[in-house]
């Protein structure tokens, strides 16, 4: 169950990417993951094994004023899911949903030595259209601190 535990911190938040849709850059974001509803669903044996799955929602905080927002205002939203491959492996499938477009995170799970939980960030739309990173979910379980790199390359003038 410690596992479980561990992956219910898994949180996609995101925050919104400011770099102009032609530009090339890159960011970091830190917000707060604060877990409105999850679910988790065991097939056997009991505990963390091949097939388990855990899906989810959560609100997205501000770790920090940022965004033209202060400190713990709400920035968005996500969802998501989380399927074992083993005991100790997982992928993820997951979609914040934030000021001026979403963001999507897919692949597999790292754990890290710190019990936090490595995710790509493979792409987006709007505002984050064009944008691969990584989020690092923080040890946690209702409250979880994450933090997104994200990085946009540069889109060739038509």
């Amino acid at each position: 169950m410690r596992a479980l535990t561990v992956v219910a911190g898994l949180a996609a938040s995101l925050a919104v990417f400011t770099v102009g849709a032609q530009a090339a850059g890159s960011q970091t974001i830190r917000i707060t993951s604060v877990t409105v509803k999850m679910v988790t669903h065991d097939v056997g044996p009991k505990g963390a094994s091949k097939g388990d799955t855990i899906t989810y929602a959560d609100r997205l905080l501000n770790a920090a004023a940022q965004f033209g927002k202060t400190k713990g205002a709400r920035v968005g939203s996500d969802s998501g899911k989380l399927t074992f491959t083993s005991a100790h492996t997982a992928t993820f499938a997951g979609k914040a949903t934030l000021p001026g477009g979403t963001l999507t995170l897919s692949g597999a799970v790292i754990g890290l030595t710190n019990g936090g939980l490595l995710i790509p960030v493979v792409g987006g739309t709007g505002v984050f259209d064009h944008v691969t990173g990584t989020l690092t979910v923080g040890a946690g379980d209702k409250r979880v601190p994450n933090t997104y790199r994200l990085t946009r390359t540069a889109l060739p003038v038509a």
